[in-house]
This record gives structure tokens, sequence and C-alpha cells, in this order.
């Protein structure tokens, strides 16, 4: 009869079972060392990243600070080379058919301030919660393809200036990105479109149900911000930005 070890368990039967708690332990340790690993390589990335974004953001801060003092440098400097025009003019005969022509290019170009009766258009994201479909979120924020169409809508309803948040809309103007961009200006929400023209025409060129068919569903279905008025009085500002010259004309 065999000894019996350890309270009544023998040798050969503690050798299986020893090593079935090695062939355990030894993959637990494994998942613990990469474990913390990943975990330690979170700790150290998690600062750095956002880190770096703040300087991002505070750089772009940085920079629209700027170009908005420039823009003010420019209406300064416009407004002196008007005063300068204007006495030029005042001398009657060929500059004062000059300085027409360079008022109506001028006026043409929205280098101007407009103000007049028209309509605001208003849109907005919409509110839905983080934790939605991706789809659902696309659909309910205004993309710049949204603006460019109400744009679009509102010259074909006869509207003689437009302006968004501020910014007058020109020929030289883009409006970009899935971050709202217009005049190298980032816009964000709610984005209001002043525009002047006659508001009846203007109205029911966005009232057409073929216009705007889109963003009309969408406000519908997603709760896209759309939002039309009239307007009895908008003032809109001038043209600020650079200009981009491709064609001229010697006259």
């Amino acid at each position: 009869m065999p000894d019996r070890v350890g309270g009544g368990m023998t040798p050969a039967s503690a050798q299986p079972r020893a090593t079935y708690g090695l062939v355990l332990l030894v993959p637990a340790l494994v998942l613990g060392v990469l474990v913390a690993a990943q975990w330690q390589t979170r700790a150290g990335r998690t600062p750095l990243a956002s880190r770096y974004q703040l300087q991002l953001a505070e750089a772009a801060t940085t920079f629209q600070d700027e170009q908005a003092k420039l823009k003010t440098e420019v209406v300064r400097l416009r407004a002196e080379l008007d005063a300068v025009t204007a006495q030029s003019a005042a001398f009657g005969g060929r500059s004062a058919a000059l300085k027409a022509d360079l008022d109506r290019l001028r006026a043409f170009s929205g280098l101007t301030p407009v103000s007049g009766a028209g309509i605001t258009v208003t849109l907005d994201d919409g509110r839905v919660p983080a934790t939605a479909p991706t789809r659902t979120i696309e659909l309910a924020i205004v993309h710049s393809s949204d603006i460019t169409d109400v744009f679009n809508t509102a010259w074909k309803g006869g509207a003689e200036a437009i302006a968004l948040n501020g910014e007058r809309i020109t020929g030289s103007s883009a409006c970009v990105g899935a971050v709202i961009q217009l005049n190298g200006t980032l816009l964000s929400p709610p984005f209001v479109v002043r525009i002047v023209g006659p508001p009846d025409r203007l109205l029911a060129a966005f009232n057409d149900p073929a216009a705007l068919s889109d963003q009309k569903k969408r406000h519908e279905v997603f709760g896209l911000g759309f939002q039309v008025a009239r307007s009895a009085s908008l003032d809109l500002p001038a043209y600020s930005g650079p200009l981009s010259v491709r064609f001229a004309t010697a006259r």
C-alpha cells in the first residue's frame, strides 16, 4: 500500500495538477503584462495628443484674430482710396467719369455696403444624441454644400446681395470644408444668410417644392435647422477679403 502524502494526495496525482495550474498561470501573466503595457501607452499618449490639440486650437484662434485685424485694415485702406478717388473726381471731366465707372464696378463686386428689404435664411445643426448612428448625425448637420445651395437659390430668386454670418458673398467667395469656412474665416452654426432683394420673388424661390428639397426633407426627418423669413430691412457689409482677379480688360 503506498504511503499517503499531504492529506491523502499521492506525488503521482499532484504532478498533473501542478502542471495544469502552471499552464493557466503563464497566459494569465502574459495577459496582465499586455494590459499593463497598453494602459501605460495610453496614459503616456493621451496627454500628448491633448496638448497638441490644444496647441492647434490656440493657433487657429490666433490666426483668426490676425485675419480679423487685417480685414479691418483692408476696409480702412479702401475707405482712404475712395476718399482720394472722390477728390480727384471733384475736378470733373474724365476723372468724374472714371469714378462713376469705378463705383459701379465696386458695387457689382460687393465692395460697398448694401441695405434694403429681403429675406433671412437660417441653417442650424439638428439636436441629435451623440449615440445616434453616424449617418443620422451626418444628415442632421449643416454642410458647405447646403449653404452653397441656399446661395444658388437666392441668386435665382433675384438676390442683389448676400451675406453669411457677417461675411459678404462675392464672386471670390468660397464656402468649403467640413468645418464651414468662408472668405478664409471659420464659421460656426447657426448660419444666418441675409439676402437683399425682392422679398416676394425670393420667398417664391425658396418655397418652390423643387428647390432645396434635400434640406427640407432633412429638416422634417432629422431635425436639420432650416427657416426662411421675410426681412423688412437688412444691412449687409462690404466684402473685406482679398480680391482674386483672373481677367481684365484695358479701357
